[in-house]
């Protein structure tokens, strides 16, 4: 549905990967109490009571070192702050049990801060920093378990994040030129470790499934095609130069293309070649492997937030999925059509009214249904961003790779907030659920939360972007709020209500397959009849998502539909304890109002919130 939890995954790696320090501030006056459970994990230790730090100063400090951090460790961060990037990151494991070590000492400074000197909101950040740390403390004992090769992880260093640092790469002097050479030559060491990891996993018995390594390889191999192009650095970018200064620069590039990424990316395409092909195992998923269990569960924990159990999370799946084909059954017979779902969906990919003839058409489609919601927002809003909103359709090479598309935030170079969609192939993208797609998207979904919390002034750098890490939240909000959408009567016509039911059966269904091929061992071959038999994705998408579930990011798919549910149970339990005192816009800036959160944080926050009013 959107490219964050893309993001998203980048940033798991750099929050692993980051140094974790702390920092000391001088005293302040204390805060009220926080939230109980944040209460809870800090109040074992007074050590900073005890040296006259402040406990709000002492958060807020360490969350801006951490935030730093892990600005300094991630290149999608830097360009996301408009750094230049000088390295595309250590990925080592050598590298990772180091920062794990760093990450256990903060998390024993955090947990000496007396959190009954915290207010509400340094709560939040606390219980947001105690996540942060801990997730990266037992990340090393999973590296082996996370294939950095795959289409999700590699394609998006490759085909997303490097061309990007090299293209906004500055080259004002000389030195400038060195280290854009010294940003090539990391390509070729960021391979290697790319490299090191397969071979690290085969030692330990995991090795990338079959039906994944092609798409694997195709993210290499459009590398090596393309790394020569994309290195280039057009006249232009270099007139600040000498003539001399420019020709010792090109040399340098082709060099650096030549004799550190060529070689690197050769030996790794041998490596995942036919030998490794005979080796890989047919079957997907992460409970094959030695330690799989483990790493699923971690996964699990890190994606939703929550301490779930996959046999648990299976059984929700199946009992979502079998109510919402009743309620598409009852459609069906309201409609007058009695033959099976499989031809009721055949039909509506005949039907010349799901098809936009042009990307104008597309565009139309969206923003009819924006229209059609705008006069509702007011009464279940208080508080909205002011960043304007639209869509826009992506770049048109980038669309191949895409299924749908993604919400790009305001900034400074685009100050209104797009839905960039898929423009291409419009007579294979029937569009039958654009209403809930739209709303999920921009209004009242990814928009109303991620562009608010970008103009609140937090405490924090790291509260202001901790959308980019907790996918539970952030698409548990987005499908949430196109929810609304049905309580509002917008989505009245039958065939809409039938779109909404297929867009939940789609994020659903991940509940099932996921834990089927992770923890279940379903072969992936089950996974895509179950999806072709409940879900109106065709067996391309079929066929790519469930590879993303079982090699790519095993677990993340969960949480669209659980975030989704726990904030629906939120307010079904301040609906009951309130009764007519309800309000839903109270409600509903509780839930944006803060941020992004772990989810049973967020459960307390919304709790301490509706109390006050």
């Amino acid at each position: 549905m959107t490219d964050l939890l893309r993001n998203h995954g980048l940033f798991a790696l750099a929050i692993a990967g980051a140094v974790f320090l702390t920092g000391c501030a001088e005293p302040d006056d204390a805060p009220d109490a926080g939230p109980q459970a944040v209460t809870e994990a800090g109040a074992a230790g007074t050590e900073a009571e005890a040296t006259g730090q402040d406990a709000s100063a002492a958060v807020l400090a360490m969350a801006d070192q951490v935030m730093a951090d892990l600005e300094d460790a991630s290149p999608y961060l830097q360009l996301l702050k408009g750094r230049r990037v000088e390295s595309l990151g250590d990925n080592s494991f050598a590298h990772v049990e180091a920062q794990a070590e760093k990450a256990r000492t903060a998390l024993e400074e955090l947990q000496a801060i007396d959190a009954s000197k915290l207010g509400h909101d340094d709560g939040i950040t606390y219980a947001i920093l105690a996540s942060v740390l801990q997730d990266a403390t037992e990340y090393p004992q999973h590296f082996w378990h996370k294939f950095n090769v795959t289409p999700y992880a590699a394609g998006s260093v490759f085909s997303s994040m490097l061309p990007s640092a090299l293209a906004t790469y500055s080259i004002e002097s000389e030195t400038d030129g060195e280290g854009y050479l010294g940003l090539l030559r990391d390509i070729g060491r960021y391979v290697n470790d790319d490299l090191a990891r397969l071979k690290g996993q085969e030692e330990r018995g995991i090795l990338l499934p079959k039906p994944a390594i092609p798409g694997a390889r195709k993210v290499y191999e459009a590398l090596r095609a393309g790394i020569g192009n994309q290195a280039a650095v057009a006249p232009e970018r270099l007139s600040a130069l000498t003539d001399e200064q420019q020709t010792k620069l090109n040399a340098g590039i082709e060099s650096a293309v030549a004799e550190q990424v060529i070689p690197a990316v050769d030996a790794l395409l041998e490596y995942m070649g036919d030998d490794y092909l005979e080796r890989a195992p047919e079957a997907v998923g992460l409970g094959q492997y030695p330690g799989g269990e483990a790493a699923y569960r971690f996964a699990i924990r890190q994606e939703t937030t929550m301490d779930l159990d996959p046999g648990d999370i299976h059984e929700r799946g199946l009992a979502y999925m079998a109510d919402i084909q009743r309620q598409m059954q009852a459609i069906r017979y309201e409609l007058g059509f009695e033959g099976t779902a499989e031809e009721f969906h055949d039909q509506m990919r005949q039907d010349p009214r799901f098809y936009a003839e042009t990307p104008a058409q597309v565009e139309e489609r969206y923003m009819a249904y924006i229209r059609e919601i705008e006069p509702r927002i007011p009464d279940y809003f208080s508080v909205l961003p002011e960043a304007p909103y639209g869509v826009k359709r992506l770049d048109p090479a980038a669309e191949p790779g895409m299924t749908f598309g993604f919400y790009q935030p305001p900034n400074a170079a685009s100050p209104r907030g797009n839905y960039r969609y898929n423009g291409s192939k419009l007579e294979s993208r029937p569009m039958v659920w654009t209403g809930p797609l739209i709303f999920h998207e921009l209004v009242p979904g990814h928009h109303f939360h991620i562009a608010l919390q970008r103009e609140t002034e937090a405490s924090t750098e790291l509260r202001n972007l901790s959308s980019l890490f907790y996918a539970a939240f952030t698409e548990g909000w987005a499908n949430y709020a196109a929810s609304l959408a049905l309580e509002m009567g917008i989505l009245d016509d039958p065939y809409e209500r039938y779109g909404w039911l297929l867009f939940d059966a789609f994020i659903a269904n991940r509940l099932v397959v996921d834990t089927g091929m992770n923890h279940f061992g379903w072969p992936r071959e089950k996974a895509m009849t179950y999806m072709l038999a409940n879900t109106f994705s065709s067996e391309e998408e079929t066929a790519t998502e469930t590879l993303r579930y079982s090699t790519d990011m095993p677990a993340q798919a969960l949480a669209y539909k659980l975030g989704l549910e726990k904030i629906r149970e939120l307010r079904a339990a301040q609906e009951a304890k309130l009764g007519d005192g309800f309000d839903i816009r109270t409600f509903h800036a509780a839930v944006l109002g803060s941020g992004a959160m772990p989810l049973p944080v967020l459960e307390e926050h919304v709790d301490w919130t509706m109390s006050r009013h």
